[in-house]
């Protein structure tokens, strides 16, 4: 009725757009996602169980909210850094106790010479606990209880976040700063 209205007698007054149809419930979905920006998703991941749907992917797919079709079970199981401290035995076997952490990730300096059950403590070169929620990430990743993740996606997290300083996911605008990877990382971990 409006833009009938303004074809018969508003000649002066530029016409309404038709109605825009619904979104569908997943357009729905992706767009109050996209309205969050990063740091909405990061902060609002309190809830593990609340939150899976949307918090365990990688983090480009959190960003995105789409998971790769070719992994359509996605297991979202992933425990502490004070978990994998205090069960040692249930180590997956590519990682022993005693490894330094630089065996299985790249880096140099005071985290170089720490083991990877030391790195899983807070040590004062670890800003944020980074390593040691890599550290949990890939021994969640190693022994099946996330799988939106690939042990090589998490060695290129730790490869980028080592070298900048920071991690952008695939496709984000804005890195993630340390602690924000953390709060990442945490959210995928019971």
């Amino acid at each position: 009725m409006v833009n009938q209205e303004q074809q018969d007698g508003n000649a002066g007054t530029p016409a309404v757009p038709a109605a825009i149809p619904p979104l569908s419930p997943r357009g729905a979905s992706r767009r109050r996602i996209a309205g969050l920006g990063v740091s909405g998703v990061v902060l609002t991941v309190a809830s593990n169980h609340a939150m899976a749907g949307l918090v365990c992917k990688s983090p480009s797919g959190a960003l995105s909210g789409s998971l790769n079709s070719q992994r359509p079970h996605v297991v979202c199981e992933g425990v502490s850094p004070g978990y994998w401290k205090n069960h040692p035995h249930s180590w997956p076997s590519e990682v022993k106790t005693t490894d330094k952490f630089a065996q299985h990730f790249s880096c140099t300096g005071a985290l170089s010479g720490v083991s990877c059950m030391q790195i899983l403590s807070k040590q004062k070169a670890d800003k944020n606990n980074v390593a040691m929620h890599i550290m949990a990430t890939y021994l969640n990743v190693l022994s099946g209880k996330i799988t939106f993740l690939t042990a090589q996606a998490v060695l290129e997290i730790w490869k980028q976040y080592n070298t900048y300083g920071t991690y952008t996911p695939a496709g984000a605008s804005k890195a993630w700063s340390g602690s924000q990877l953390v709060d990442y990382l945490s959210s995928t971990m019971s």
